[in-house]
């Protein structure tokens, strides 16, 4: 009797064990949940929206879970080609969450426009980054709208409190029990993984921008055979750092205006002393800072530009691809004319911010997770410190990152050293770079192709960071590689034009 009620009761337990692993497999299984769309997509145009269900930590797959957001912008044509996936940068971007209530967040990024000819023959998804915009959980410590009244907050935070309320997220973040380890490349480059399988896609391509093309290499890497093809644009690869020598890549790109300037009838004529002129204009902010009020939509607001400011509105003018108007824009600053220089520091401090605030400010939990672990444990700080005091006024950017201060707030333990090794593939890949990115630098994309194989590297000369928006003929390149990935293939257009100084200084001339 006793053996029989042991074995049965042994049986019941084998019984419920399985019932528990299927329990637990069912429940790691990435799902996607039909959600209500808020986008308002135009005539003739589909989208659907869903909520991709993944573990936190894949190891532990009763844990928590992880909601991300999915937009699928729908082919034209259902023609069962494999999809192309957005990664966008940061980390920390939220392309599928509005700048403020009620707005469009496909309309605000030009989503139909900009995907107009893939969506021909194949959908475009985009995915919300785990801990994120658009993620559940959400690891700001800030109001992320670029609404007004947030701005308006945030320009008010003084240093004292933005690291009080970095401290107090931090413990909040403990107190929940999430795992912040879990926030990091690897994890991310899973969840795309995770979405192809809910799709039913065993192949997909990747369209990677910034940030975006380290989480896309390392899906490469994780998951070799998933990748059909891959777009990269302003590379950011897995074995540089993008903090130990940012004052000489600042130096880099200003030397090459210096160059092209020179090279440039027009613009040799009317700046013959370039370099001067930046520096100077620099260097006497820093002692003197400059005094303009800008027009935001919020209203006019006042403000002191100082050598780091001024230097911040040049080099956002690079990142945009405006680097050919930096030459009147300082000229015209020297003899006392701000017109130009209001124009652009206005620009920055709409879409961005930063030139009003009190201090340097970084409140994406996503983006300090990442970087306190993949970027900043490996940093030499001495020769950091020796960097940028050698390269005075370009200097001034990287002076400026709080980033070493905010790490031992954040917390987070650093990467192995395995995930700072190239990625190896063979993968048809296309690296696009802007001559004048000082973010992700064309020498980054040189790099990464060393282990691409199959890749082919293409610099933008005139452009800035994100040439696919910058540049027509990028976007054509982007949109046939995607459609046949042969990257020997002769380009549709030049990508090496010059920038134009004399439109630029047309442009400036007719300024009312």
């Amino acid at each position: 009797m006793w053996h029989n009620l042991s074995m049965a009761r042994i049986g019941f337990l084998a019984v419920a064990a399985f019932l528990l692993v299927l329990a637990g497999s069912v429940h790691a299984a990435p799902r996607l949940e039909k959600e209500r769309c808020s986008y308002k997509p135009p005539r003739g145009d589909r989208v659907e929206c869903f909520v991709l269900v993944v573990p936190e930590n894949r190891e532990q797959p009763q844990g928590r879970e992880i909601k991300l957001k999915v937009a699928i912008l729908k082919a034209k044509r259902t023609a069962g080609v494999e999809p192309l996936i957005y990664l966008s940068g940061g980390p920390g971007d939220s392309p599928l969450i509005a700048s403020s209530t009620g707005a469009d967040a496909l309309s605000e990024g030009d989503w139909w426009n900009e995907t107009a000819q893939i969506r021909r023959r194949r959908d475009v998804v985009i995915l919300s980054q785990r801990g994120a915009g658009g993620s559940n959980p959400n690891l700001d410590c800030f109001d992320t709208r670029q609404s007004e009244p947030a701005k308006a907050r945030r320009r008010a935070v003084t240093e004292q409190q933005e690291r009080d309320i970095l401290t107090r997220c931090r413990a909040n973040l403990e107190r929940r029990k999430i795992d912040l380890a879990m926030y990091a490349t690897p994890a991310l480059a899973d969840d795309v993984a995770d979405l192809a399988t809910a799709l039913g896609q065993t192949k997909i391509n990747i369209y990677g921008v910034s940030y975006g093309t380290r989480w896309g290499l390392e899906v490469m890497r994780r998951h070799p055979e998933l990748v059909r093809a891959a777009v990269l644009d302003g590379v950011y690869p897995p074995q540089v750092n993008g903090e130990q020598n940012e004052p000489e890549i600042v130096r880099r790109a200003f030397e090459q205006l210096y160059a092209d300037c020179t090279a440039d009838p027009v613009c040799r004529e009317r700046q013959p002393n370039l370099r001067a002129t930046v520096e100077g204009l620099i260097e006497g902010s820093e002692r003197v800072p400059l005094e303009m009020t800008l027009t935001l939509p919020d209203g006019p607001h006042a403000v002191q530009l100082d050598g780091a400011k001024v230097l911040m509105v040049l080099l956002n003018m690079m990142r945009e691809g405006e680097a050919a108007s930096i030459p009147e824009t300082v000229g015209a600053a020297r003899r006392g004319d701000l017109r130009l220089l209001k124009l652009y520091a206005e620009d920055l401090e709409t879409n961005d911010g930063g030139l009003l605030e009190q201090n340097a400010q970084q409140f994406d939990g996503l983006y300090n997770s990442i970087e306190c672990r993949e970027t900043w444990p490996v940093v030499d700080r001495a020769a950091r410190r020796k960097a940028i005091e050698s390269n005075g006024v370009y200097g001034l950017n990287a002076k400026s990152s709080k980033s070493p201060s905010f790490c031992p707030v954040w917390k987070v333990a650093a990467a192995p050293a395995s995930e700072r090794e190239p990625v190896k593939s063979a993968v048809p890949t296309m690296l696009l770079s802007g001559g004048y990115d000082w973010l992700t630098p064309p020498a980054w994309a040189r790099e990464a192709a060393k282990t691409l194989t199959n890749s082919r590297n293409v610099v933008f000369r005139a452009q800035g960071h994100g040439v696919v928006v910058q540049d027509a003929c990028a976007a054509r390149l982007r949109d046939a590689f995607v459609e046949d990935p042969a990257p020997k293939r002769a380009l549709p257009c030049r990508p090496d034009t010059s920038p134009n100084f004399t439109a630029a200084w047309e442009r400036a001339r007719n300024m009312p």
